[in-house]
């Protein structure tokens, strides 16, 4: 018998995951956002237009409503008068109300932008909040491309620009700018950017206390990549993801610790913010809430259009969750949207859960991008998205000029 060569096995090649391979290409191209961007300032267009028409027929001008509405004349306040500047009302508990309740990035920005143009500090703050909207939606189609391919991160771009509440993307108040921030940051630390995450999570850190899950969506993610580098399957630079976690809570602590300076007390800026009412408490006031609004004998004489607006969107944002985690999205997507989840329920302000604190969850947009851009016809996809913009424009100039504070 003779015997037989062995036959060479070709040489096996790790299969590299189709979120690493999708992240390795570059998406923050603007011909590849393109598509996205034009279609959410479409949406967004439609809800201005609706602002403009409602605004003429009340004979009232739109820029300086959107630029001084409630929260928003407080940081109008900032940028004109500083910190130390309050209106002289107390609020609850027998606080008086401050303008240190609120974080600095928005108006440092809006400031900046009025040392530029002729404008009012609450036009200025106006364009930061709707470039920031802009910025917003082009990370989130980064994401969601990663996640699911182009065609869901156009759709996810256009489904940001018609939330109930997206007239606030066009408004002086800072949740386009945390989402913003925090939309590149989730987006850094899926490309392991992770000193670029690190810097990101605390600058959103100085724009809104919303951060804190932020924060712990980065630290969850850098955990699960040093424990990968300890058993030898990760990234080599064990300290980028060590640094990114540490950098990561530096804006809204340090912003607290301010606070707690300015007020000589360490724990001020939560006994400032109990002036609005708003602290912590698990959930119970949530519960109480739902219980007084839907269930009790109040529900039989009408429910108002924006508790039901605001419940509606809650529910649809857990639901939205639920799917997300079916659906297995990645670790940082999940944390950063649990934890605004549990910020949000867990609030104890006078109408809780605000459906604005969940603005910046984009990831739970995901699973409807997902279901619309399915949809076998594009002339389908165009009615339903088209349809959803009129009724967030409408909804949006019943807020701007009907309603009470965004909530």
């Amino acid at each position: 018998m003779t015997a037989t060569a062995p036959v060479a096995r070709r040489p096996r090649i790790p299969r590299q995951s189709p979120l690493k391979r999708t992240a390795a290409r570059p998406v923050s191209a603007l011909r590849a956002a393109a598509p996205a961007l034009l279609g959410y300032c479409a949406v967004r267009a439609l809800g201005v237009l609706m602002l403009l028409a409602v605004g003429a027929d009340r004979r009232r001008p739109v820029l300086k409503r959107v630029g001084g509405l409630w929260d928003a004349g407080w940081y109008v306040r900032v940028i004109e008068h500083g910190y130390t500047s309050a209106d002289g009302l107390v609020g609850r508990h027998g606080i008086p109300y401050s303008p240190r309740a609120f974080f600095p990035l928005f108006p440092w920005l809006g400031e900046a932008v009025r040392t530029v143009l002729p404008v009012s500090a609450g036009t200025a703050l106006v364009l930061v909040s709707s470039v920031s909207g802009i910025g917003a939606a082009w990370g989130g189609y980064a994401v969601a491309r990663i996640c699911h391919g182009e065609r869901t991160g156009v759709v996810v771009a256009v489904l940001w620009g018609v939330l109930p509440l997206a007239v606030l993307e066009n408004t002086a108040y800072s949740e386009a700018l945390f989402s913003c921030i925090a939309v590149w940051t989730l987006y850094a630390v899926l490309t392991r950017r992770w000193l670029l995450a690190g810097v990101l999570c605390l600058l959103a850190g100085l724009s809104r206390p919303s951060a804190m899950a932020l924060t712990a969506a980065v630290c969850a993610a850098a955990a699960v990549e040093l424990y990968r580098c300890l058993r030898g399957s990760g990234s080599a630079h064990w300290w980028r993801p060590l640094a990114a976690a540490l950098l990561s809570p530096l804006g809204w602590a340090g912003y607290i610790l301010y606070v707690g300076r300015a007020e000589h007390s360490w724990g001020a800026y939560f006994r400032l913010q109990q002036a609005w009412g708003s602290s912590f408490d698990g959930g119970l006031s949530t519960l109480k809430w739902f219980d007084q609004v839907f269930l009790s004998h109040r529900a039989a004489e009408g429910i108002p259009l924006a508790y039901a607006v605001m419940a509606l969107s809650v529910f649809g944002y857990l639901l939205l969750f639920a799917i997300a985690l079916l659906h297995r999205q990645p670790l940082v997507l999940l944390v950063f949207s649990a934890a605004l989840l549990v910020i949000d329920l867990g609030n104890a302000s006078p109408y809780p859960p605000l459906a604005r604190f969940l603005m910046p969850a984009i990831p739970l947009l995901f699973p409807l991008a997902v279901s619309v851009s399915r949809l076998r016809s594009r002339a389908t996809v165009l009615v339903v998205l088209g349809a959803a913009a009129l009724v967030s424009g409408l909804y949006g100039a019943f807020v701007v000029f009907y309603g009470g504070a965004p909530s």
